[in-house]
């Protein structure tokens, strides 16, 4: 499209030429374009779009772009599940988009749509990113309605594809779940997890556990595993951290 060809009413894709709108910094002229949809688009006539690239989001809310806006934070999250899921040059986009995950066609089109949503279903202004942020309840599903909340990270983190289940008390629970049951440190749990615990071995107190280390089917501790294979202590230690205490071979 060349600059002689826009003039007032002149339609391009779904936009339709207004008036002159200046210069950008490269003293290139812009003109102002109405969109099919109603909101209103400043464009250089060299790189000129076929829509404003906000169609179905109403013109008042295009403002929450800005980070003055009371709703900075939420466009934000608009624009970052939508990332996740169609860009390919997004870090995050593996878990995501590269595992199927989609933004349903109606937040993906208008952010509108979506601030609608997330006011009227619990989400608060003001609260950081630890204290709310979107969780899918099926973390297989797609980002959409009926498969999206607002939650803080405690509940994200026990909703996550990596979290470890064990069975306490005939139940099927996280080991984060576990963790507050029975007042032991997380790390402590994972650790002990980690290196074979299970069982009863896996809830003692602090201080009560006898590290016990999983070789070849069997829980044994630094000591014994030494008598067993015929290897030094430290040799064992090593193995530990290396996490090739099942390549000894049995004497």
């Amino acid at each position: 499209m060349k600059i002689k060809d826009i003039k007032e009413g002149v339609k391009v894709g779904k936009l339709t030429a207004i008036r002159p709108w200046g210069t950008n910094h490269k003293k290139q002229p812009r003109w102002l374009f109405k969109c099919d949809c109603g909101n209103y688009h400043t464009s250089i006539i060299y790189k000129l779009p076929e829509s404003c690239g906000h169609c179905g989001t109403h013109f008042d809310d295009l403002k929450d772009n800005r980070q003055s806006s009371l709703y900075y934070k939420l466009y934000q999250i608009w624009r970052g599940i939508r990332n996740r899921c169609s860009n390919i040059r997004c870090s995050k986009y593996k878990n995501y988009g590269g595992r199927g995950i989609k933004v349903c066609e109606e937040w993906d089109n208008s952010y509108s749509i979506f601030k609608k949503w997330a006011l009227e279903n619990g989400y608060v202004l003001g609260l950081s990113k630890k204290e709310q942020s979107i969780d899918r309840i099926d973390v297989n599903g797609n980002y959409e309605p009926d498969n999206c909340r607002w939650a803080n990270i405690k509940t994200q983190n026990r909703n996550r594809r990596s979290n470890i289940y064990v069975i306490y008390q005939e139940d099927r629970i996280s080991l984060i779940e576990l963790s507050e049951r029975i007042n032991i440190d997380y790390r402590v749990l994972q650790s002990r997890y980690y290196r074979g615990v299970r069982g009863d071995d896996l809830i003692l107190p602090s201080g009560e556990l006898i590290n016990r280390y999983s070789i070849h089917d069997e829980m044994l501790t630094v000591k014994e595993i030494a008598q067993k294979y015929d290897v030094s202590e430290s040799s064992v230690r090593s193995r530990i951290k290396r996490n090739t205490l099942n390549k000894l071979k049995r004497i």
